[in-house]
């Protein structure tokens, strides 16, 4: 990835300024009541059948044609979904999506053209969570985006706990999690935990005493299907495990219910710093 989203130049936008700022006006208004997307396209042949039919499904759809605005908008309207045109002017639109990716976990779906395997692959290489050819039916749109809020709901608050951490430490008792700098403590004791060994924690600290299938955290965890391959749950539990717990052969945060899975001890166990 050679840009951010601040060095992206404002020039190729298509759309003049004032054009723009009526349309997102406009969008954002309509948010309200509704569950958030933000669709990312140029393209009025995409735009405007998504806004009608996604008003009708309680979808408040929130339009964007201009991707310096990206950053601003993923901050102010805290969608729960993108759609991402892949065909965004002026700009290589899987670079977006690999940047919208390095500063939130918000699902991507990709609208694309219809390609070859190697396409689909690419941008799921590149952090999308789902790929729609070209010409697709409105109805396949929204029944996808309402499956993948439902197979990652975790998401948006993994992106709120990180905006609204707090700053002043609790008592150094238990785990306590700081989602900005992405460090635990345990105790007290900063614990170096992998990418996916953090991400597997924070998906069930955040929902203690619910009990999560290898396949449900592995969908959450590394965002694919996950085909029968629990070992890969089980190996990072046994190392989370191995760094958070005392006695690690028997466990006082992650539990193991026989035939159903694993969940986070309900107990005033956790913090945030």
């Amino acid at each position: 990835m050679s840009r951010n989203f601040r060095e992206i130049p404002e020039s190729s936008c298509t759309l003049e300024p004032s054009e723009s700022r009526d349309i997102r006006e406009e969008s954002e208004m309509d948010v309200a009541g509704y569950t958030p997307v933000l669709l990312v396209s140029a393209d009025d042949a995409v735009k405007s059948p998504l806004r009608s039919h996604f008003k009708e499904n309680k979808f408040g759809l929130v339009e964007e044609s201009d991707y310096v605005r990206i950053r601003h908008q993923l901050e102010s309207v805290k969608p729960h979904l993108v759609l991402l045109d892949n065909q965004l002017p002026g700009t290589d639109s899987l670079e977006v999506c690999e940047q919208i990716r390095s500063v939130s976990n918000v699902p991507i779906v990709v609208i694309g053209n219809q390609g070859d395997a190697e396409d689909v692959v690419h941008a799921l290489n590149c952090g999308c969570d789902d790929y729609i050819a070209r010409p697709f039916n409105l109805y396949e749109v929204v029944a996808r985006v309402k499956a993948k809020l439902r197979r990652a709901p975790l998401y948006l608050a993994k992106d709120v706990a990180v905006s609204n951490a707090a700053t002043e430490p609790e008592k150094d008792t238990g785990i306590r999690i700081d989602p900005k700098k992405k460090l635990v403590h345990v105790n007290g004791r900063n614990v170096q935990l992998t990418a996916k060994e953090y991400e597997l924690l924070f998906v069930m600290i955040n929902r203690p005493g619910e009990v999560f299938s290898s396949s449900e955290l592995y969908e959450l965890v590394w965002r694919r299907d996950s085909n029968g391959d629990s070992r890969t749950v089980l190996v990072c539990i046994y190392k989370l495990r191995q760094k958070l717990e005392q006695d690690p052969a028997n466990p006082r945060y992650i539990i193991s219910e026989r035939g159903r899975g694993y969940h986070f001890r309900s107990e005033r166990a956790c913090g945030k710093l």
